[in-house]
């Protein structure tokens, strides 16, 4: 069922940020067809989140693309608040910590990049897939064809895209907000065209069109205090400009100071007096030299008694946080909103790009496996299921962070205390699912891997090479589902015979089609010099998949992991294309067929 004046694509996103990127190269990845659309220019940044937490560099590295993330962008380790003076007309230095205070990650630290250098890392990983962003092209309506035949449309989804004129919009400055007004112009517009799309995904923003246009609602409420936000170059004689700064001003009121690559800095503050709307004293509107000289006064004012000069500005806003959720993130589960599109709140805890980046690849696989029919359909309901709860804790949160930052100023002890008790929730370490995927039995036999979290990292060493390897490089984002077997000590008696039954009765359910979708990796507590191919082995187990929980240099740390793990016997753990554990068993032969009834059931 198609038309031939129709062009046809497995999934349509909309926007092209971060959260829009990522779905877009999760999905290439996994071999599903995508086309990507934005109302910007080529070059236009829109947005400007720039942290990235220690969970989204790992889920970064399942793609390969982390090291580039780590080499151009800031690494922030310390976190410095400052309060009053005794005197008043000042602040002075508190005692400094850790950022980040969570040990159970190969990156215990913050990085910093600037939006163009995040995106730009996106979108050549997007080319490498012969895919790129079209710009600037806008949406003009989408219809879904909701009738009792829908099952037989391949493409229930049209939508009218307008392809707009490049040299038009960039000659006559027309603001992104406001491109979507250009449709009726003529000499705006290069081109329309009609797409076909099995899904669509909004990740439009905060304004998004796409959740507009399915009559999702936002639920939360505005916080009423005004922002301000500035990029620069700091001549400063502040002693820790390297270090996140939480600032309680006598003067200025909250603030918070980060460090950005180039010896550059962001820094955000909370305004007492009202900025942006008013009027100056001759009855003329606040203009834009105005705010920003505010801003500048306020920031140079609350540093006090130490020097700073605002030099080389690139960009400052003013803003009033939004804390919302969307009263649900799909339409007919054919059109699904991610990122900023479904939830928003402040900047204060750096999660926007992390929690939107998140929810894509949380999404992605899923639809995949629905597109290859691997899955039915109604995996798509679980994205919902799993990420709204999480967007709400998130807004719960940030209304938590938002009291500390009040026109009084922010508390530094309280601010760190928090911090320091939420650092497992703002890493997204401590991320755990709780849905209709997640196997809900066994946890005790390995209380290290916990059910719904992602899986933590550990060092093992291949038994073939002697290659360590983190067990984390073993979870990349290729769409399998992975099996890691721990068998234990399979040179002793006591765990041969069970072993062998194991192997018998794997080897007989793990059939070529599973293989599509299911990637097993076998983890010995076994010395690296044991001779394991002497004892019984999966006839699916390769070399290059057969590791042991040993050290390469470090004698007697055999079965470091295992005691880590709280792995005392044979036990199978399953984990979902996302790197979230979603099954728990014994490796029993009367267990491990209930992988496969998992496999089957989804």
């Amino acid at each position: 069922m198609s038309n031939p004046n129709t062009a046809y694509t497995d999934v349509l996103i909309v926007g092209a940020g971060p959260s829009g990127l990522m779905t877009a190269l999760s999905l290439s990845r996994l071999g599903i067809k995508v086309r990507i659309i934005d109302r910007r220019l080529p070059g236009e940044t829109s947005g400007q989140a720039d942290g990235t937490q220690p969970r989204m560099i790992e889920i970064w590295d399942s793609f390969g693309i982390g090291e580039e993330l780590r080499r151009d962008g800031f690494h922030v380790h310390k976190l410095v608040t400052y309060k009053p003076n005794e005197e008043g007309n000042g602040i002075k230095e508190c005692d400094p910590g850790v950022n980040i205070t969570v040990d159970s990650t190969p990156y215990p630290y913050e990085i910093i990049a600037p939006i163009e250098v995040s995106e730009g890392i996106l979108r050549r990983a997007l080319g490498e897939g012969s895919i790129s962003v079209e710009e600037p092209v806008v949406p003009v309506s989408i219809v879904i064809d909701e009738s009792d035949s829908n099952a037989e449309n391949e493409y229930p989804i049209k939508l009218t895209l307008v392809h707009l004129n490049k040299e038009y919009v960039h000659s006559n400055s027309v603001p992104q907000e406001q491109r979507g007004n250009l449709v009726n112009n003529p000499a705006a517009v290069r081109s329309t065209e009609v797409v076909g799309a099995k899904y669509v995904v909004g990740c439009d923003g905060a304004r998004s069109w796409v959740r507009r246009s399915m009559n999702i609602v936002m639920e939360g409420e505005k916080n009423e205090n005004t922002w301000g936000v500035i990029d620069f170059t700091p001549i400063t004689d502040f002693p820790t400009p390297w270090a996140k700064n939480i600032i309680q001003s006598p003067i200025s009121g909250a603030m918070g100071f980060v460090p950005r690559p180039l010896d550059t800095g962001r820094m955000y503050i909370l305004l007492r007096d009202s900025i942006g709307t008013g009027h100056d004293d001759s009855g003329n509107p606040l203009g834009k030299l105005t705010n920003e000289r505010k801003i500048v006064k306020a920031v140079e004012d609350g540093l006090l008694p130490f020097k700073m000069e605002l030099t080389d500005i690139t960009w400052f806003n003013i803003y009033k946080v939004a804390q919302r959720v969307a009263n649900k993130f799909s339409h007919l589960n054919r059109v699904f909103i991610v990122g900023d599109a479904c939830h928003t709140h402040s900047p204060q805890a750096g999660q926007g790009a992390n929690t939107s980046m998140t929810d894509a690849c949380n999404l992605a696989w899923k639809l995949a496996y629905a597109i290859r029919g691997w899955a039915k359909p109604n995996i798509l309901d679980t994205y919902e299921e799993e990420r709204r709860p999480y967007s709400i804790d998130l807004i719960a949160f940030d209304k938590e962070l938002s009291k500390l930052f009040n026109p009084e100023g922010v508390s530094p002890e309280e601010y760190t205390q928090l911090w320091k008790l939420r650092n497992m929730f703002t890493t997204g370490i401590g991320l755990r699912y709780s849905s209709s995927l997640i196997y809900q039995h066994f946890q005790h036999l390995a209380e290290g891997l916990r059910l719904g979290e992602r899986v933590p990292p550990g060092t093992i060493i291949r038994h073939g090479d002697w290659n360590p390897i983190n067990l984390q490089e073993l979870i990349s984002y290729d769409g399998k589902f992975k099996m890691l077997l721990f068998p234990g000590a399979i040179t002793q008696s006591n765990v041969v015979d069970q072993w062998l039954k194991t192997v018998n009765v794997l080897n007989s359910i793990l059939s070529e089609e599973r293989s599509r979708v299911l990637e097993p990796f076998l983890v010995l507590n076994v010395p690296k010099e044991t001779r394991v191919h002497a004892s019984p082995m999966p006839i699916f187990a390769s070399a290059k998949n057969t590791f042991v929980d040993d050290s390469l240099r470090v004698t007697g740390s055999t079965g470091k992991l295992y005691q880590e793990f709280g792995v005392t016997s044979g036990v199978v753990v399953l984990v979902r294309p996302d790197a979230h554990i979603c099954m728990i068993l014994p490796l029993e032969a009367a267990f491990v067929s209930d992988i496969c009834k998992y496999l089957h059931s989804i």
